[in-house]
């Protein structure tokens, strides 16, 4: 791509801290690959960082709301993803969260610019009801019809689409996350691990935090030094969300350690001994990739996208959804483990990160891709 002539890809998101956090290595990646950048999210703060590196402008979308379900609003969001396609007139646009993936997908089709449409987990639609769900499938069934490719980020969550007609199976791809900085998130030489148990991630009732908490205070009776800790926050207006009342009751009963929220995990990673996330349904949990990342045993549930992350007794434990009692007895478990087979669960976790879900290995898949759709196609003389 390097001696090819300048491109642009257009990279559209529900929020611009999505862009930062999850596609900065791809961006980078793309721009040292003499591609021009152009981010599409909502303004929260986070633009500001984007538009600061080499290569990247940000546009704000002023009418894309994550959790609006104004069809007013939608149609807003539709007209102004389509006039800032028109304008930007991108070689490629990817496409990231539930409504870019929708709206984007035929707003590129009306401005003749081929896509990619990424699913990263089903989000709410995941545990709503089947009706909000049927919906859901309806919108991305036809979306899919004007993309040229669909990234997924695990073999189950493509298996469901396929199942349900979504999308046909030659358009599908999987890559295995967005792709983990082993170099930035890595073991910190002569750090002591703790009994700790981290949860990372929004306090959300499908992200299992439930389970945790109702773990934590039966492990903490037999377990007396082990702690527990929680980092993230509630999101407001997610269904799903934790109420702060309720958050506030399991300070006060002190079975758990709430951190707040932070934009560095590193420092809260490096002396527990587990990184926790018995969530419902992932795409690829990126809390515990970067927990392996820096050499921290796992352990998370036998559920879509989690599954994948853990080779059960090698470098963390699987656990059966929803359930705290099976969730506190891997816990007990772990902490009976020797200190030897606690480090070999450790090592097996950095091993495993860097093999299979560091940026060295995905970014080039995407690459692939991209350069893929950027070609022209080849012509018979």
């Amino acid at each position: 791509m390097t001696e090819k002539p300048l491109r642009k890809i257009a990279l559209v998101a529900n929020t611009a801290w999505n862009l930062w956090n999850f596609r900065r290595a791809l961006i980078e990646s793309l721009v040292n690959e003499n591609v021009e950048v152009v981010c599409l999210a909502p303004a929260d703060g986070f633009q500001e960082n984007l538009a600061d590196l080499k290569g990247v402008r940000f546009v704000p979308l002023r009418h894309l709301s994550r959790k609006s379900l104004s069809p007013l609003s939608n149609l807003r969001s539709l007209g102004e993803l389509s006039q800032m396609l028109h304008r930007e007139k991108p070689d490629l646009a990817i496409f990231y969260t539930i409504k870019p993936n929708i709206f984007g997908a035929v707003a590129a089709r009306l401005a003749g610019i081929p896509a990619i449409a990424t699913i990263e987990g089903l989000g709410y639609a995941a545990t709503a009801s089947p009706l909000f769900r049927d919906i859901v499938f309806y919108l991305y069934r036809f979306a899919f019809r004007f993309v040229k490719k669909v990234v997924f980020l695990n073999h189950d969550d493509r298996a469901e689409f396929l199942r349900h007609h979504v999308v046909v199976a030659h358009k599908t791809l999987v890559i295995k996350g967005t792709g983990v900085d082993t170099a930035y998130f890595s073991p910190e030489k002569n750090a002591v691990s703790e009994p700790i148990f981290l949860f990372i991630g929004r306090l959300l009732s499908d992200k299992g935090i439930r389970e945790f908490v109702q773990a934590a205070a039966s492990v903490k009776m037999l377990a007396p030094m082990a702690r527990f800790q929680i980092l993230g926050s509630p999101d407001a207006g997610n269904p799903a969300s934790i109420a702060p009342a309720e958050l506030l009751d399991w300070i006060e009963d002190e079975h758990v350690e709430y951190l707040g929220q932070t934009d560095d995990v590193r420092p809260f990673i490096v002396g527990v001994g587990v990184v926790v996330l018995p969530s419902y349904r992932e795409g690829m949990p990126r809390a515990l990739l970067e927990g392996m990342a820096m050499g921290k045993p796992v352990i998370t549930t036998d559920s879509v996208g989690c599954r994948e992350t853990v080779d059960e007794g090698g470098n963390g434990l699987i656990v059966p959804p929803e359930n705290a009692d099976a969730l506190a007895k891997a816990m007990l478990r772990f902490l009976n483990l020797s200190p030897a087979q606690q480090l070999a669960m450790s090592q097996h976790s950095r091993q495993k990160a860097v093999a299979e879900f560091s940026n060295d290995v995905v970014l080039p898949q995407y690459l692939r891709l991209i350069q893929e759709l950027l070609s022209p196609p080849n012509k018979s003389k």
